[in-house]
């Protein structure tokens, strides 16, 4: 470009220069001189001091030369590909599969991309679990011929890009992909934290969609999805299994649902059928399995959906989990008239040991006809090992239905009644069977009909505190610490009771096991054939729990049950593994926790922890434990293959062994592209939005190539370069020459 000449005069004004230069030329001239010279010298002398005015008058103006030049700033449009398997779905316009559909579409506007290619850098990445670099030739990536990612870890892909190009200039970033997020960790990271900080970056981002929400691979396909069950069952308990069936395209069919279960090691046996009619084109369909295990141990279950004709993906046709069916382990039916707070409690306390399961039951109202609680079967010997009945009346039961319990408990069941409004003879119990099971005497007369006014000679008022007998300290229910003096400290630290039932007294062969001050029982126990009975007087030891006692809560409920389902003395220390979950898909992190209890269920914190893991193919690694209070928890992510992996838990203390437990896992292998393989648009137009970008379709790619020309403009920088002609050596050097040629001159004709 042409230099343009500026002026700066000194205190940037023109004028006070002009006036610096008139003062200087008006002294030289009116000044006399001290000789009289000839006018030739005189002249000679004039055109000296106009000259050095002349370059005095340049110093003070301050030439400027400017030249103005521009350049181009570097800057980088990326290029990012989805290479997953979920792209080869053929659901694109005249049957094209998502990835050819893309390649035409780069390929059309190869051209532009050319083009583009030399204003700025383009550079282009595929990405499936892992995102790599793809090479331009004559302007166009090379894409792979195929795409077989077993992935779509687009979250993943854009925090590498973000990584990889960071420093630079971003004009934009392209994006091609059918937008749905399929990852396994580590690869799962969530894509709207990268386009945040794209934002930040202001790089915005231009999606670019392929296939349909529901597309055509999804056009008929059974899945089999969402499967609920227990992860552990009594034996000859009920198992109660739910799945969900996902039918897509099989309107007007019927398919058999198939339960299978292992009966031995390594033996899967179909043991139930059930056929499920499809009524709609796409529909989720609820299928429900009870099975009855009849052998203890580790079990898998897996729930089929035979391969059907035309089926897109046989996959995701079974769902398979591992049961832990216990033996020795402790049933309660647990009996409620009334929402009240202590059962709250008491649930609580039972449901965290892991060897107790609860089932809770409000029965109807007072039965007219028919059992729809089922409680005659209920009742009946060796469904349940211990029953509670809580604040409920006798009237919510047939006599046959409580004959038939207490035959249950003369066998060898427990029965446990806590204090309430309608408990004990309060409740009508003292003319029913459970009049000479329990070990306090009943009343008929202390009957309080339901709905009557509160009869205040059968409660005690409180507060009441719980105090145990000298016996009750030896008895394993009321055993919180090695010696009974610290047990008794223990009891003597609790808050009072809200109150408790007035009992008649304690039969003959009962024992007082607790009772207050006034030496009113509030727990007494005893023997009833081979079973054995308790009554709690009161209904509010919730309190000590919300006290900040609930360890001594959990562990005396825990030991009363253990007591009355006769396994007090059977108890030894055991070692507990409670894994997250059963089954896992191929490549996730599986978590557990494990622990040791002592004999009364009670953490031992102290003890040591090692843990392996025997592999599909016979290999074993070690399991490394992080300690918490009473329990530890580990993760495992090694799971690349496929199959059974046996966790084994080794506890000890002080180098004595505790025990071992052993806990079967599964692996399992899903293909996450192919199982629903829709195009996800509402994510993309969402990361597109984010970074103010926006969601296009592939036609328009070309004309995005020609916004992103002519942005290149924007990247065009004005170089201004200054030449300033009054401050370099030749100005000086001429000023000293005139100054000293005037000197000069001045000397050798005398005017000096």
């Amino acid at each position: 470009m042409t230099p343009q000449l500026t002026l700066n005069p000194i205190a940037e004004s023109y004028l006070v220069a002009i006036g610096v230069a008139a003062v200087l030329l008006l002294l030289w001239f009116r000044l006399p001189l001290t000789a009289a010279i000839s006018s030739k010298k005189r002249g000679i002398l004039t055109a000296v001091h106009c000259s050095m005015l002349l370059v005095f008058l340049l110093v003070l103006l301050r030439p400027t030369l400017v030249y103005v030049t521009t350049t181009k700033q570097a800057a980088t449009v990326i290029l990012l590909f989805d290479r997953s398997r979920s792209m080869s779905v053929p659901d694109e316009l005249n049957g094209l599969s998502r990835y050819d559909a893309m390649v035409r579409a780069v390929s059309q506007a190869g051209p532009r991309l050319k083009r583009l290619a030399g204003e700025v850098e383009v550079r282009a990445y595929a990405f499936d679990a892992d995102t790599a670099p793809i090479t331009l030739q004559d302007g166009l990536p090379a894409l792979p011929a195929r795409p077989e990612g077993s992935q779509t870890a687009l979250g993943a892909a854009l925090e590498d890009v973000l990584r990889i190009e960071a420093g630079k200039r971003v004009l934009a970033i392209l994006l091609f992909s059918d937008g749905a997020q399929r990852a396994l960790y580590p690869r799962d990271a969530l894509p709207q934290p990268a386009a945040m900080r794209m934002k930040s970056l202001d790089q915005r981002l231009f999606a670019f969609r392929f296939g349909k929400a529901r597309g055509a691979a999804e056009a008929r396909d059974l899945a089999l999805e969402d499967l609920s069950c227990p992860d552990r069952v009594f034996v000859k308990n009920e198992l109660p299994l739910t799945v969900r069936m996902r039918a897509v395209g099989y309107a007007g069919q019927a398919v058999a649902v198939q339960l299978l279960y292992e009966i031995e090691p390594g033996k899967m046996e179909v043991v139930e059928s059930q056929e499920v009619r499809i009524s709609a084109p796409e529909e989720r369909i609820p299928v429900r399995f009870r099975y009855v295990p009849e052998t203890p141990g580790e079990r898998k279950i897996s729930v089929v959906v035979p391969p059907q004709p035309g089926e897109a993906s046989v996959l995701n046709n079974e769902q398979i989990t591992v049961v832990n069916v216990l033996e020795g382990g402790i049933r309660v039916l647990y009996l409620e008239g009334s929402l009240r707070v202590e059962q709250r409690f008491l649930r609580r306390s039972l449901d965290s040991s892991p060897d107790i399961q609860t089932d809770f039951l409000r029965p109807s109202a007072v039965p007219a006809g028919g059992d729809p609680n089922r409680l005659a079967e209920r009742f009946r010997p060796g469904k349940y090992d211990v029953y509670v009945f809580g604040d409920i009346d006798s009237t919510y039961f047939r006599t046959e239905w409580l004959a038939e319990l207490a035959e249950t408990v003369s066998r060898g069941a427990g029965l446990l009644m806590l204090g309430g409004f309608q408990s004990f003879g309060a409740g009508g119990y003292a003319e029913t069977p459970l009049a000479d099971v329990l070990p306090v005497r009943l009343n008929r007369l202390e009957r309080q009909e339901p709905g009557a006014p509160l009869r205040a000679d059968l409660h005690i008022p409180g507060p009441l505190l719980f105090i145990p007998t000298d016996i009750g300290l030896q008895h394993f229910a009321l055993t919180l610490a090695a010696s009974p003096e610290e047990s008794r400290r223990l009891w003597a630290s609790l808050p009072p009771l809200d109150g408790a039932n007035r009992l008649s007294g304690v039969k003959p062969g009962a024992l007082v096991l607790a009772e207050d001050p006034q030496k009113n029982p509030l727990l007494a126990v005893q023997f009833y054939g081979n079973g054995r009975t308790a009554a709690f007087a009161a209904d509010s030891s919730w309190r000590w729990w919300m006290h900040g006692e609930e360890n001594i809560h959990k562990r005396f409920w825990r030991q009363l049950v253990l007591w009355l389902a006769g396994q007090d003395e059977s108890r030894r220390p055991n070692v507990w593994i409670r894994p997250t979950q059963r089954r896992i898909l191929l490549g996730e992190t599986f978590e557990f926790e494990a622990g040791a209890n002592d004999e009364t269920g009670e953490p031992i914190p102290n003890a040591v922890l090692e843990g392996t893991i025997r592999l599909p193919d016979g290999r074993t690694e070690n399991v490394a434990f992080a300690n918490g209070e009473g329990r530890a928890t580990a993760r495992f992510r090694r799971t690349d293959q496929a199959g059974d992996y046996l966790l084994t838990v080794k506890a000890a203390i002080a180098g004595r062994e505790l025990g071992t437990r052993e806990t079967r896992l599964l692996v399992v292998t899903r293909d996450l592209e192919m199982d629903q393989p829709a195009a996800d648009p509402t994510l993309l137009a969402s990361l597109a939005a984010t970074t103010d970008g926006e969601l296009l379709p592939p036609e328009q790619l070309s004309e995005l190539l020609d916004r992103l020309l002519a942005r290149t403009k924007e990247l065009e920088v004005p170089i201004v370069t200054r030449r300033t002609l009054w401050d370099t050596w030749p100005v000086l050097l001429l000023f000293t020459l005139l100054a000293t040629a005037e000197w000069y001159l001045r000397k050798r004709w005398g005017l000096v």
